[in-house]
């Protein structure tokens, strides 16, 4: 059976992603409601570890449940596209300050233009130095990525989008805003420091060191700018594992896969794989297999080289 053919029977599973989104928010409350009741005599020693711990699994499941704003922006939520775009904007993208349409706006300029100098989306381009890994643990990246997609933004386009995101955005923080009310109000001020620390420093950490591991080659050196030099497309496939599944969630961990058919839904990735087990491009799926651990501690090793 030819690919187009087969392709035709790997409809979504929306149950299944309807239950992982649902497993995203469950382990997020726990990560912060997990404090709420803490005592405040307790020694600073242990606050510092327990908000620390805290952050550190809040932060994890917010980057976990973000990634499946990708899949709604591959109408991989509903059936129907309006109704996928509503219930990203609203599941999803509520604690991500954009929406459904944006994201797919500069997304799909990515799968066009990987690897070459019209790809939207470059974090890959970082090596993962010291320098690097601040940024992204301050916001700092965030704000540069953000400033470079508004630069992208097509004139006859921009206003319908910029006030979307920007109702986005205001949407957001008054939910991010509303939360770290709720948890002061009650006293629960650690719950309140673990939510802050998750959102502004664990969160767009993981999300810059995932999308680096995914798409940079190893052994690019960090005095190169890729900007000038093309870079050239590398995708990826990590680990099925519980850690794998869930930092890679939405299918990120098997993302050549994704990059082969944009279309298919991460729920029907075994079968995509199956398939492409028996062609020539078996070979190609083995050689890019690896582990996160195994990328990171690479990237990191050519980053203290350069």
């Amino acid at each position: 059976m030819r690919w187009v053919d087969y392709r035709k029977t790997l409809r979504p599973r929306f149950g299944i992603v309807w239950r992982d989104i649902g497993l995203c928010y469950l382990f997020l409350a726990f990560g912060v409601l997990v404090l709420a009741p803490a005592p405040t005599s307790w020694p600073v020693w242990a606050d510092v570890v327990l908000v620390a711990a805290a952050a550190c699994w809040t932060g994890f499941w917010l980057h976990s449940l973000f990634l499946f704003g990708h899949e709604a922006a591959h109408t991989n939520l509903a059936p129907r596209r309006k109704t996928n775009d509503r219930l990203g904007d609203w599941f999803v993208w509520i604690l991500y300050g954009s929406t459904t349409v944006n994201y797919r706006y500069t997304h799909m300029a990515h799968h066009a233009h990987l690897g070459d100098h019209e790809d939207t989306e470059t974090t890959y381009h970082l090596c993962l130095s010291v320098l690097n890994m601040l940024k992204a643990v301050t916001g700092i990246h965030v704000l540069e990525v953000l400033l470079r997609k508004r630069s992208l933004s097509q004139p006859r386009k921009k206003s319908s989008r910029t006030s979307s995101g920007l109702l986005a955005s205001v949407r957001s923080f008054a939910l991010h805003a509303s939360i770290l009310a709720a948890l002061v109000v009650t006293g629960s001020y650690l719950a309140a420091l673990t939510w802050i620390i998750a959102v502004g420093a664990v969160f767009p950490l993981l999300a810059t060191v995932r999308t680096v591991v995914e798409h940079r080659h190893l052994d690019a050196p960090c005095d190169v700018d890729f900007s000038v030099e093309l870079h050239g497309p590398v995708n990826r496939m990590f680990g099925t594992g519980p850690v794998s599944r869930t930092f890679g969630s939405a299918g990120f961990n098997q993302h050549l896969l994704h990059h082969w058919d944009p279309a298919i839904s991460y729920t029907r990735f075994p079968e995509m794989a199956l398939f492409f087990s028996r062609t020539p491009l078996a070979a190609d799926m083995e050689a890019s297999r690896t582990g996160y651990g195994a990328a990171v501690r690479t990237l990191i090793t050519e980053a203290r080289r350069g």
